[in-house]
């Protein structure tokens, strides 16, 4: 992107090495070292530190990576949506695996099995949603974005309708599976020890 060019730059052009810079804007060498190869973006705070220590506006900084921010944040969210969905046929497997094994009467085998064939994946990709959730590099892209079109930089504000919405959508998936996955999992296993008991 843009940006990190325009921070190698400006830097040189003031002389500062990359750890003189990262003090007067309160991060680590290697952080700007991140910046300045593109493996990581400012967060708005940065930028506007940036700025002023330029003497430029935070708009110069990033107004050619506009198109990049959006690109960046758009294939996230198509990951995080095909994570999600995923993640909700395995788990919906495994709970229909587990109510047909106790409706045919299946072994203890044959039923606990495939059952966790299924909710391994489910679960691996759980992880993989919640990592790209904490991952610090989609919520600056949602802030720089924010904040580019004039908007509330703090996308986790729960007062951003944009943020509002999704956490909505989120909190909602994630229960729905929830209660279907642990009614379907608790009945399984109460019925695996009850044939346990009886056996």
């Amino acid at each position: 992107m843009k940006l990190a060019q325009n921070i190698r730059e400006n830097r040189e052009r003031l002389g500062l090495s990359q750890g003189e810079l990262a003090k007067t804007v309160f991060v680590s060498r290697q952080t700007v070292s991140n910046w300045e190869t593109g493996r990581t973006y400012p967060d708005v705070q940065s930028l506007l530190l940036l700025s002023r220590r330029f003497g430029v506006s935070v708009d110069s900084l990033i107004e050619a990576d506009a198109d990049g921010v959006e690109e960046a944040l758009a294939a996230g969210s198509r990951r995080m949506s095909l994570l999600g969905i995923v993640m909700a046929v395995f788990a919906i497997a495994c709970a229909a695996w587990v109510l047909a094994s106790i409706a045919l009467d299946l072994s203890m085998a044959a039923s606990v099995v495939p059952a966790a064939a299924l909710l391994v994946p489910a679960a691996i990709t759980a992880a993989k949603i919640e990592k790209m959730r904490r991952d610090h590099q989609l919520f600056t892209y949602q802030s720089a974005a924010a904040f580019m079109a004039g908007k509330d930089p703090d996308v986790l504000n729960r007062f951003n309708q944009r943020a509002g919405e999704h956490w909505v959508r989120n909190r909602v998936l994630k229960t729905v599976v929830a209660v279907i996955v642990g009614v379907c999992c608790g009945w399984g296993i109460a019925s695996m020890i009850a044939k346990l008991l009886n056996g």
